[in-house]
């Protein structure tokens, strides 16, 4: 009996497919990502397409597709194709206005439309700033109605999909958008691009299709066949199916045929075509799909009449449907099974004539796949040459694409061709030694970090000539700096490769990088050295993009010596080089560096207000979430310093969400992990440390980043009281670092070490040994003299003189938090001095300035100190005020109380642990509130309002 080859409803997809409308409702409020996965035939792209013809006009749906050719295919190959329909969707002089310089920085580079791209790409921010282009125009596409981009057989994405696919799905966040993806889940591998999406992202929804029931079985076949199907057939098609919709279908078809495999039976179903709808089919199982018309024509060398003839029963049976500007198979594993059953001398004979046919014609494919698939195409013909010569072509569009991983895969594709052809230098003009440099590079800039060190070393091998070997080793260092490995060897090697004479624009590049990396492992003498030469060179040269990255070091230099007025100069002289060389990434470094350098220094608003301006520089770059995060952390310290939690806690949120390299991600734990701890919250805190110090411990950036989860361990074990943590920490970090090479962290922890001593007596360790570190170490700017005193009064120091001064430090620095918990501290110290009054003072602030942040235990400290030494309720906590009148601060009540009490400047500073000067700077701003011109005066506004009578 016929029946129909093709299902005409949909059946047991019923909470899929809602699962698919509740994620519609979700993104009309916040952007969202779906993938649909399931084995081949299982109906992904039925229940897609069901799911987004039920929208009707509510929204706007684009497709694009993955080519069968796998990781061969064309880079971004389905986003170009939804894109592209996405822009003439919207129009393009539309498009345009969403993207900066309306996307010839970027997007132009893969749709030609948009107009001509802005020239050679920029290597250091060209791939990033296309990322977000994409971002733009999607978020702008979804403005005025909700969009929907489906991206199909993404178990065929090429690595840059793969990439880019992760990259939106940590940063949409605007209304109306949703992504759609269908996957195989048994073709993605370890190393597949779309692992990380399917396996471990956060915020992913997932929808897995499993095989249908026999219910739905049962259903399906009847659909098929127009009447009710009996049971036993019913209870065969599905034991044979397992479920699948596909194979239901071609079970149907087949009758009671008897098959031995699924696939044969798909192929049997092509077998029973007339010759010349065979001759198409076959041809079309060997182009990359979708195919166009002419190509597919132009394949079968029919006439027009035959070829129309012979795709009537492909089109009719659902073999091939009819797509955008030309024909795909309905099912993929329906052309897997046609192209396997094909005989290898058709194979080669068909692959040879796709790339006849296109490198004849390219626009018989889309613009974007003409080159990589004519490279395709005479590979799997065995047309080594012309394979070589069309992969080298492919690699330099991938280049100027941002297509990084398929640009090496092309020129590693060049390389095993190369001992088969002796002219391919010749062909491509090109030595092999070159191809290999620029798969390092390829390499370096996709990640790929292990294989393009390999391909470096494997070209160093060779014995290249001065200039190329030194480009080599610079690739290397930068290499093995990501991987996690000391970059030096490598930057000294090649700068030694190059004369001093004649002059280099290299070298001076390389001096430069030479001096960023010695400054990160603390060589400061040679750092210097290497930065005043590449400087030279670079004015020698007009090389303003040297000078820039050479001033960098510099300054921060000059920051590390204590010398702020030379650091800001010399700062500000890097980012306007770096603004007159156009580069830009050079002008983030010298946010990044300079409030690095500000916060060291404990200028930490400076320090936040440079990082914002970095953050800026980046939005306005296009970058804001790519290059924009590797700023958050320095912004995120600078807030935790200043007391603004939330803040940075926020901070921390934003930018962990976009995904930072692993490096930045730690370091952003870290502060958060901070934070977690001074609130009270130890188990978040322990957990965010513990992310953190897989990452920092090791790293190649030297001691700093081993000392920062160190310095967080040792808080932690003190606020949780374990004397066995404390003790192997503080025994690590004694025995096994060097503290003379950082004291930005080495006073931080020894002040931490030597508060869990005196906290936890059964502690191991011994005083005098940090006290002999404290003797060596250095001291630079006021932070690390803040930490340095305070140490001294916690190793013993006698009398309170050492807590006033610490206590003065902190306040001067405006660091709420290490302003309390000296004072609380200090009022241990007067405590066991006997001076009670001056221990419920500063007993009084320090809670008063724990509840200001939230600091729930240190808050809790300094009452337990009150009660167990049996100081007055009020002593631990300001005493209870009315409002307090014309917005005098609590600060400046405490300073009016003293004014009214005939203290002077100098008195009123003893008092309250500030300086004289910060007294008269309050005195002032009460005497402007109160508008009163004298001391007289305010003492006298105080008595008459009876303000301080309470006390």
């Amino acid at each position: 009996m016929a029946s129909r080859l093709v299902s005409p409803v949909l059946v047991g997809r019923g909470p899929e497919r809602a699962a698919l409308l509740a994620a519609y409702g979700e993104a009309r409020h916040a952007a969202t990502v779906v993938l649909v996965g399931g084995e081949a035939g299982m109906g992904k792209t039925r229940l897609v397409r069901d799911f987004t013809s039920g929208l009707g006009s509510s929204a706007r749906t684009v497709v694009g597709g993955c080519t069968d050719l796998g990781m061969d295919g064309p880079p971004f190959g389905p986003f170009v194709t939804a894109l592209r329909r996405l822009v003439r969707a919207m129009g393009v002089p539309a498009a345009t206005r969403l993207l900066p310089g309306g996307g010839r920085r970027g997007l132009a580079r893969l749709l030609p439309e948009l107009g001509e791209d802005d020239g050679d790409p920029d290597r250091a921010l060209g791939r990033a700033r296309l990322f977000e282009e994409i971002l733009l125009l999607l978020e702008g596409g979804a403005a005025d109605r909700p969009l929907v981009v489906v991206l199909e057989d993404l178990h065929w994405a090429d690595r840059s999909t793969g990439e880019l696919l992760a990259f939106l799905a940590q940063n949409v966040g605007g209304p109306g958008l949703l992504l759609v993806g269908t996957y195989r889940p048994d073709e993605i591998t370890a190393a597949h691009p779309l692992r990380p999406l399917v396996s471990r992202v956060e915020g992913v929804h997932r929808i897995a299709l499993a095989g249908l029931t026999r219910d739905a079985v049962a259903q399906q076949v009847g659909a098929l066949l127009d009447h009710e199907p009996d049971e036993p057939r019913v209870e065969r098609i599905f034991r044979r199916s397992g479920g699948n919709p596909l194979f239901v279908e071609a079970l149907v078809d087949a009758g009671d045929a008897p098959v031995r495999s699924l696939r044969e039976l798909l192929r049997t179903d092509v077998e029973r075509l007339p010759e010349p709808s065979r001759r198409v089919v076959h041809a079309a199982a060997v182009a990359a799909g979708p195919v166009e018309h002419a190509l597919l024509a132009a394949l079968t060398g029919m006439g027009d009449l035959e070829f129309e003839d012979a795709l009537r029963p492909l089109v009719r049976r659902r073999l091939l449907d009819v797509v955008e500007g030309g024909y795909a198979f309905r099912r993929d594993l329906i052309r897997e099974a046609v192209y396997d059953g094909l005989l290898p001398g058709e194979r080669v004979r068909l692959h040879r004539r796709c790339a006849e046919a296109i490198s004849a014609d390219p626009r018989l494919v889309p613009a974007d796949r003409a080159l990589i698939e004519i490279a395709v195409h005479w590979y799997a013909a065995g047309e080594d040459a012309r394979a070589a010569e069309a992969a080298w072509r492919a690699a330099e569009s991938a280049r100027r694409a941002y297509a990084y991983a398929e640009r090496h895969r092309m020129l590693d594709r060049v390389l095993r061709l190369w001992d088969r052809l002796p002219d391919l230098p010749d062909r491509i003009g090109a030595d092999r030694a070159a191809v290999l440099e620029m798969a390092a590079e390829a390499c370096l800039n996709a990640g790929e970090l292990e294989a393009g060190i390999a391909v470096a070393t494997a070209a160093l091998d060779e014995s290249p000539g001065p200039e190329r070997a030194a480009a080599l080793l610079e690739i290397r260092a930068a290499l093995r700096d990501r991987n996690g490995e000391d970059p030096l060897p490598d930057l000294v090697r090649a700068v030694r490769s190059l004369p001093p004479a004649p002059l280099s624009a290299v070298r001076g590049r390389l001096l430069a990088e030479l001096a960023t990396a010695q400054r990160n492992h603390r060589r400061f003498a040679p750092a210097r050295a290497a930065a005043e030469e590449a400087l030279e060179i670079g004015r020698r040269t007009r090389d303003r993009a040297v000078q820039a990255r050479a001033l960098v070091t510099l300054g921060a230099l000059a920051a590390a010596g204590a010398d702020p007025a030379t650091a800001s100069d010399l700062f500000g002289q890097a980012g306007a080089a770096a603004a007159d060389a156009g580069a830009h990434d050079t002008r983030l470094l010298v946010a990044a560096t300079e409030s690095d350098a500000l916060e060291a220094a404990g200028e930490h608003a400076r320090a936040a207000r440079v990082a914002r301006e970095g953050m800026a520089l980046a939005d306005g770059l296009g970058l804001a979430r790519t290059r924009g995060t590797l700023l958050a952390p320095n912004l995120s310290e600078s807030l935790l310093s200043l007391g603004r939690w939330a803040e940075a806690s926020e901070v921390n949120r934003n930018a962990l969400s976009l995904a930072p390299p692993p490096l930045y991600q730690a370091y952003l734990r870290v502060i958060q992990a901070t934070v977690d701890l001074r609130r009270g919250d130890l188990d978040r805190a322990g957990a965010a440390a513990g992310q953190a110090r897989a990452a920092m411990r090791g790293n190649s950036r030297g001691e700093e980043s081993c000392l920062e989860p160190d310095l967080l361990d040792c808080r932690l074990a003190r606020v949780r009281q374990d004397a066995g943590a404390l003790t192997a920490v503080v025994g690590h970090v004694l025995d096994d670092h060097d503290l003379l090479a950082s004291p930005r962290y080495g006073w931080p922890l020894l002040l931490a070490a030597a508060q869990g001593l005196n906290d936890h007596r059964r502690a191991g360790g011994s005083m005098e040994r940090l006290i002999t570190w404290a003797g060596k170490l250095t001291v630079g700017g006021r932070l690390q003299r803040a930490y340095q005193v305070t140490f001294e009064a916690e190793a013993g120091e006698p009398g309170l003189g050492a807590w006033h001064r610490a206590i003065a430090a902190w306040r001067d620095l405006e660091q709420p938090y290490a302003l309390a918990e000296t004072l609380v501290r200090a009022a241990r110290a007067a405590l066991s001095a006997q001076d009670r009054k001056q221990a419920a003072v500063l007993l009084a602030e320090a809670t008063s300035i724990a509840t200001g942040l939230g600091a729930a235990p240190l808050r809790a400290e300094a009452e337990k100190l009150a009660r167990r030494s049996r100081l007055t309720s009020g002593a631990a906590a300001p005493p209870a005020r009315r409002e307090a009148p014309a917005g005098l601060t609590g600060r400046e009540l405490e300073v009016l109380e003293l004014v009214a009490a005939g203290l002077s400047n100098r008195q009123i500073g003893e008092r309250l642990f500030i300086s004289a000067k910060t007294a008269g700077v309050h005195v002032s701003n009460i005497l402007a509130k109160l508008g009163v011109t004298t001391r007289l005066e305010a003492a006298a506004w105080a008595h008459r309002t009876r303000l301080f009578d309470a006390r």
